[in-house]
């Protein structure tokens, strides 16, 4: 499910307190965060083994982000929406290279059963990672090898961030409009991240593929747009870092990340170490509107 619905802002304002509708992000630097933050969190997880091989996986994705040939980027029109959801058999032969690039790198920094799942995924033919890469863009987790998502995904991200920040430069802002799936690409999001610039306590939905976050009105269903039927959930008090905000229309929910608490945090990997307020609202009948490219465990509507 998706809607869209426009942006309140004044187009054309100057004011340091300006609205920006859509924020790109440094791939190598998100992925470096996001590594130094998983190497945090698994020490008191009981996930330590999964946020390993996950730091060593965005380990590489950063050092790939500064060195890997990212070719050409395909033309398109200045009106087109989620450009670079346009992306065809062109990036194709580019991400699936980065695939290749990756797995040799990680390969001998896991044990034999994930190296098994690596090599296999080495010898698959270019038509089948095509047809699993569009699966997975298209949130058709079902459609892929689980055991092959994250490594797919990976390499698919690299890719699309590194182009993510030069098209939001070319897009007209004041056409952007509020959206559930991202401006840039048209993929899900991982979560809403809370910040405190240009002004406190503004949500941004982070995109789970070229890392770029668009603005989302607070209290506003992401999936399906309603503000009458909104609760908060947290697993402590009111003040929680990570909260979760369900709608009782769709039965759908997203996290909000309140990095203007904690300026460390990381919206995928702890996405990941709060897997436990998931478990709570998947109890009482709500479903994730997201999608973590660390953990793609559900099929997304």
């Amino acid at each position: 499910m998706s809607h869209t619905a426009e942006i309140p802002l004044v187009p054309g304002s100057e004011s340091p307190l300006e609205l920006k509708p859509l924020k790109a992000a440094d791939p190598h630097v998100v992925y470096h965060r996001r590594a130094h933050r998983l190497l945090s969190l698994a020490k008191d997880s009981p996930l330590a083994d999964y946020f390993e091989l996950c730091r060593r996986l965005v380990s590489i994705q950063a050092k790939l982000a500064e060195e890997a040939d990212f070719g050409q980027l395909l033309a398109w029109g200045k009106d087109e929406a989620t450009p670079l959801s346009l992306l065809g058999s062109e990036a194709d032969s580019y991400w699936q290279g980065l695939l290749q690039q990756l797995l040799s790198d990680l390969l001998p920094q896991v044990d034999e059963s994930i190296a098994r799942v690596v090599r296999l995924l080495m010898q698959q033919s270019p038509e089948q990672l095509s047809s699993w890469g569009r699966s997975l863009r298209q949130g058709h987790v079902s459609e892929v090898p689980a055991h092959f998502s994250l490594f797919i995904w990976a390499a698919m991200g690299v890719y699309w961030s590194h182009w993510a920040p030069m098209v939001i430069k070319r897009m007209d802002q004041r056409k952007v409009a509020q959206q559930s799936m991202c401006p840039v690409c048209g993929c899900h999001p991982v979560a809403s991240v809370i910040v405190d610039q240009p002004r406190a306590g503004l949500r941004y939905l982070h995109c789970s593929l070229c890392e770029s976050e668009w603005h989302y009105i607070r209290a506003h269903c992401t999936s399906c747009g309603q503000d009458k039927e909104m609760t908060i959930w947290s697993l402590d008090d009111a003040q929680a870092q990570v909260r979760i905000e369900s709608c009782d229309e769709c039965h759908g929910y997203t996290k909000m990340m309140f990095v203007e608490m904690s300026p460390s945090m990381d919206v995928v990997a702890d996405d990941l170490a709060t897997l436990m307020l998931d478990s709570e609202l998947n109890v009482k009948g709500f479903g994730a509107t997201t999608l973590n490219p660390l953990l793609m465990a559900h099929e997304i509507t």
